[in-house]
């Protein structure tokens, strides 16, 4: 510690340090909601994509980027602690989102000097902006959480928010009028660029160098392990930071898809159809603004848990209005904007300020990093189903989709407060019926969504032409099933890697229940294919799987996935041996390379997705391996030994 340093400076920052946060965390907002709002116009006018494929691409560019963008931060940033904050990360984030904003406008030139085919050097630069912009707002919030006291948390945290909104759907709105009457998408780049750039500049000129860790100890996994798994508020907390930038990006991403795509049928240009969704984007996020001292209120005096269930039905409702507008020009459209950015101030506070004060002092700061990453993953699932939706059935799908998900989460939250799980006067949380609290309620809701998304969307279109939301295609769901099996699969392949790497053995007793969900999508998949798609018909079915040969890949996986299924009870294990069990359960890693090509070669590849999904399979595969290996070498002295 420095000898200027005193304890409260470790955890308080002064009021023109906080000035400089607020504007940092605008900033940051900016750059990403600018670029992620201007690429459907970008990728039309500049790199020319199809757009009948518009929904799909812009998704998976949103969904890969993000999610290499979140790999890379947590690698970087893991080395010391899982969150390492320092002042010079800001600095890399900013440095890095600058560069990245700053080339993508010469994306189709660059391109044809290398000798590049498709949105390659697009990807790359949209991995540099989402992990830099990824890096800077982990920064900030973690850094929020430490440097705050307990009396200051609860004001403190709000203006940051306020600011995100503020920099994410009002600047943002304002400044994507430009394409309007400039008519030059590639030129608009220079704004985010520009921000970046004065971010990098406020770091350097108006922050300390360095703001010292709050010490966790060495049980620093464990403790957040502990303090989520044992307070259901925690994990309310943590399911509705599922969807709050997914809310937002969704709105962002797939109104300006939507604007476009009406734009010829009603004679604008789609410049002048993305400036109409950004003003969309405005008024949502002033009607954040506007409704954010409410939720404060009523955080104040009422039932926290009521809080963040009320926020999720008002903006469920909202998208699934939205969903039902047929017409994105029309002035009505305006009105479940507003209801969503009423219900979004409720979303984006009160799980945050709840958290903070749930969590431990030192924790304070990790708290909000695990916010900041458990809303990228549902960045990830949310947007790459909502691209699916988009183009396969219609493009007011995807805002069904994320409405039906914030309904079904304040279902989670009324079923806590009727089963006797809620907070007294005094905001203490309060269990009537001694029920034993664990996660497994919350996962096997999680684990649901893709199904009720699914049927909610089935039962509003119908399975049959001439709905008016759309028909939805037999094709659309049995690819829809198999990835969510895949997805699936990969969590449960990667729930080892992460119980070992933070000693949380705990996580292990979920391993079964999410490769049961892998095979239960699975089932779906199977049973799409023969009775959905070919009735039964044998014959065809098998001349199909003779013209695509990859369905071979599939069937051998399913088939020995129903042996897992079988062979996964506590009774098997007893009946066959735990060794026998093992080597029969170590086929899990066949089943994941087998649909890994059965996925490449039955895919487009355009987006990149299938090859983002190979490398995860590998990643995963190639740890396995690796502690396989040093398990052995480590095993050989002692062999020797005993030989000797």
């Amino acid at each position: 510690m420095d000898k200027t340093e005193t304890p409260q400076s470790r955890t308080i920052l002064s009021s023109h340090h906080w000035n400089a946060f607020y504007l940092l965390s605008a900033l940051s907002t900016l750059v990403i909601s600018l670029t992620v709002a201007i690429q459907p116009l970008f990728l039309d006018e500049v790199l020319a994509i199809s757009f009948e494929q518009s929904g799909t691409i812009n998704a998976h560019i949103q969904v890969v980027t993000q999610l290499i963008g979140l790999a890379l931060v947590v690698l970087y940033t893991a080395q010391k602690t899982i969150f390492n904050r320092r002042i010079p990360l800001l600095l890399v984030g900013f440095a890095t989102a600058a560069l990245g904003t700053f080339l993508i406008p010469f994306s189709k030139d660059i391109e044809l000097i290398l000798g590049l085919e498709g949105l390659i050097f697009y990807y790359i630069m949209r991995v540099m902006v989402a992990m830099g912009t990824d890096t800077v707002q982990l920064q900030i919030t973690t850094l929020a959480g430490d440097v705050s006291t307990r009396q200051s948390t609860f004001s403190l945290l709000p203006n940051t928010v306020f600011m995100m909104v503020l920099g994410g759907a009002i600047l943002t709105a304002i400044f994507i009028q430009i394409p309007v009457s400039d008519g030059r998408v590639d030129r608009f780049m220079w704004i985010p660029f520009i921000a970046a750039m004065a971010g990098l500049l406020l770091t350097r000129y108006q922050l300390p160098k360095r703001i010292p860790l709050l010490k966790s100890g060495k049980d620093y996994f464990e403790r957040v392990w502990d303090m989520i798994t044992n307070d259901p508020r925690m994990q309310l907390c943590f399911a509705a930071s599922f969807y709050v930038r997914a809310d937002m990006i969704v709105v962002s991403l797939f109104l300006s898809l939507w604007c476009i795509s009406f734009a010829d049928m009603v004679g604008v240009t789609r410049d002048y159809a993305v400036g109409r969704a950004g003003i969309m984007l405005g008024v949502m996020g002033l009607m954040t603004l506007i409704a954010m001292p409410f939720w404060k209120q009523y955080m104040l005096h009422r039932s926290r848990i009521g809080a963040i269930g009320i926020s999720l039905a008002i903006t469920g409702l909202g998208f699934l209005s939205l969903g039902m507008m047929k017409n994105p020009m029309s002035w009505l459209v305006f009105i479940p904007v507003m209801i969503i950015g009423i219900g979004q101030a409720g979303c984006l506070v009160a799980p945050k300020v709840l958290a903070l004060e749930l969590a431990p002092k030192d924790l304070l700061g990790s708290v909000q990093g695990l916010f900041h990453l458990v809303s990228g993953l549902g960045v990830v699932l949310l947007v790459q189903s909502g691209g699916y939706y988009f183009d396969a059935v219609g493009p007011r799908t995807p805002f069904i989709l994320i409405g039906s998900g914030n309904l079904f989460m304040m279902v989670y939250a009324l079923w806590l407060i009727i089963s006797g799980l809620d907070e007294n006067a005094e905001h203490q949380l309060i269990n009537k019926n001694k029920r034993k609290i664990d996660l497994k309620p919350l996962i096997f809701m999680m684990a649901l969504l893709p199904l009720i998304w699914l049927v909610g969307r089935v039962l509003i279109s119908g399975y049959v032409p001439g709905s008016s939301l759309g028909e939805m295609p037999v094709g659309f769901i049995n690819r829809y099933l198999g990835d969510w099996a895949f997805n699936f699969l990969i969590i449960s392949l990667g729930l080892r890697p992460l119980y070992e790497i933070t000693g949380i053995r705990k996580l292990a007793k979920y391993s079964r229940m999410i490769g049961l969900y892998a095979f239960f999508y699975a089932v779906l998949h199977v049973l799409t294919y023969v009775w959905l798609e070919w009735v039964f018909h044998w014959d065809k079915i098998f001349e199909d799987i003779h013209e695509r040969s990859f369905i071979i890949l599939g069937v051998i996986a399913f088939c020995i996935l129903i042996v897992l299924a079988i062979t996964s009870t506590r009774d098997m294990v007893r009946r066959l041996g735990f060794p026998k069990w093992k080597r029969i359960h170590n086929t899990v890693y066949l089943v994941n390379i087998l649909i890994m090509f059965h996925f490449i070669f039955a895919a487009k590849h355009e987006n990149g997705e299938p090859y983002v999904y190979a490398a995860i399979v590998l990643l995963l595969l190639g740890y396995r391996y690796h502690q396989h290996l040093n398990k052995k070498a480590a095993s050989q002295p002692v062999a020797l030994e005993l030989g000797e």
